[in-house]
């Protein structure tokens, strides 16, 4: 949400910035109580944002316009989101899950209805510009600040709520089984929802996300695209590297790395690719990483990662065999060694479209590090390839890095057990098809 300006002095801070005082316009005089006389092109966005806090003083009753006049105190404001919002139920008691996931529920709504204020204070300082000062435009600036501080109070209180949710997934993986066998239960018994609301995405993908199941490219796609989207970070489909940094193969796709020289046509072809998805991700000018999910024969996931700022390509692989018995090895005997070179190439590659020159050929004193088997949590089982590949996507985009010493807090940290994973993705999927 782009930033309100937070003003004690409104007439110092925001209103005499924003109007130029020789300025007129034809419109009429109106009077918006509690605010104050002020013209007809103001009043239209003081009617919507008077508007906007009579609904949210639906949700939150002990509030109201006049409150929002002269609350200045982030801390005021919170304590009315936590009164409201409070509860002392405790996991693994049901109601904890019935009366959080409505608390969450109602907080997102919240939310999304407090950041329609962006646009009316938008419009409303355009029309600043062009009538004198009046008093009534600083207690409207006010109101605007403390509209987007109450939605900064609800947006911490949701994640507050949603953290604790989450790690009473983690501590009870036997009663989360549960909860998500229900979820793949009821939407086999309904229609599918997903085609027309979600590009590519079906019941039968849905389902992959299911207990003890191995999840498949559309998943595994939905959520790099998803997550990548107005990030930093590019995030590749799971198409790209059997093209490009793979033999092609339908039968055994990604099972061995190019060879040989690189050419032109390659680069071209990955150029290509890499441009059209900068474009559909609406990546900013400035993106700097790239993430690259990789289906090895069609059985087993994990990643590669190239992070131009700190200079470092990774390979992320939480099945333990292939970490540990690579690790102890040479470099050159590694399994993914062949695969790092083909990734150096494409870092190259991308520097070129980053119009940052990336030299890692030959170069034996460059500052670039190339992990081919990095640490990572691993798996316990044969089918949380493909969570472990999205939470490494999580990881790398909020840290840059795996961390494996978050807090089971945090939401973010791995678990033994990733079914609580599983269900808050199957939970995303679901919200956004408003199923």
């Amino acid at each position: 949400m782009p930033e309100i300006p937070r003003t004690r002095n409104p007439r110092s801070h925001g209103a005499s910035n924003l109007i130029s005082k020789g300025a007129h316009h034809r419109c009429e005089a109106a009077d918006c109580p509690p605010f104050g006389p002020t013209r007809t092109c103001k009043a239209i966005y003081i009617s919507q944002l008077s508007l906007l806090v009579k609904q949210c003083c639906l949700i939150l009753p002990t509030l109201n316009l006049e409150r929002l006049l002269t609350l200045e105190i982030f801390g005021e404001l919170e304590a009315i989101v936590d009164q409201q919002f409070s509860t002392s139920l405790s996991a693994p008691a049901e109601s904890f899950y019935i009366n959080s996931e409505a608390h969450i529920k109602i907080l997102r709504e919240l939310t999304e209805k407090l950041s329609m204020a962006v646009m009316l204070y938008h419009k409303f300082t355009g029309c600043l510009k062009l009538h004198e000062y009046a008093p009534s435009d600083g207690l409207i600036l006010v109101t605007f600040a403390n509209v987007h501080l109450l939605r900064e109070c609800a947006n911490t209180k949701r994640t507050s709520l949603e953290q604790a949710l989450w790690k009473s997934y983690d501590d009870y993986p036997d009663r989360t089984e549960g909860k998500l066998r229900l979820i793949m239960d009821k939407a086999r018994r309904g229609e599918d929802t997903f085609p027309g609301k979600i590009p590519h995405m079906n019941l039968s993908h849905f389902g992959t996300l299911g207990v003890g199941r191995w999840v498949n490219d559309e998943i595994v796609n939905y959520f790099v695209t998803k997550w990548c989207t107005g990030s930093g970070t590019m995030g590749l489909s799971t198409f790209f590297a059997n093209g490009h940094l793979f033999q092609p193969s339908e039968s055994e796709p990604c099972a061995h790395a190019k060879v040989g020289t690189l050419t032109a046509v390659n680069e071209i072809g990955v150029l290509r690719w890499c441009s059209k998805t900068v474009k559909s991700q609406c990546l900013v000018n400035d993106w700097d990483s790239v993430f690259i999910p990789i289906n090895e024969r069609s059985t087993h996931w994990y990643s590669a990662y190239i992070d131009f700022r700190h200079r470092r390509i990774e390979i992320f692989d939480s099945l333990e065999i292939n970490c540990t018995n690579n690790r102890k090895k040479p470099i050159t005997h590694q399994k993914n060694m062949q695969l790092m070179l083909v990734l150096m190439w494409l870092a190259e590659v991308l520097g070129r479209l980053r119009r940052e020159p990336v030299c890692l050929k030959n170069d034996p004193e460059t500052e670039w590090i190339c992990e081919p088997h990095s640490q990572v949590p691993f798996q316990p089982n044969n089918y949380d390839c493909g969570i472990h590949t999205l939470w490494h996507l999580c990881h790398v985009l909020e840290f840059r890095q795996i961390n494996q010493g978050l807090d089971a807090a945090s939401g973010l940290a791995f678990s033994g057990n990733m079914v609580g994973k599983r269900l808050r993705l199957a939970e995303e999927l679901l919200r956004d098809c408003n199923f």
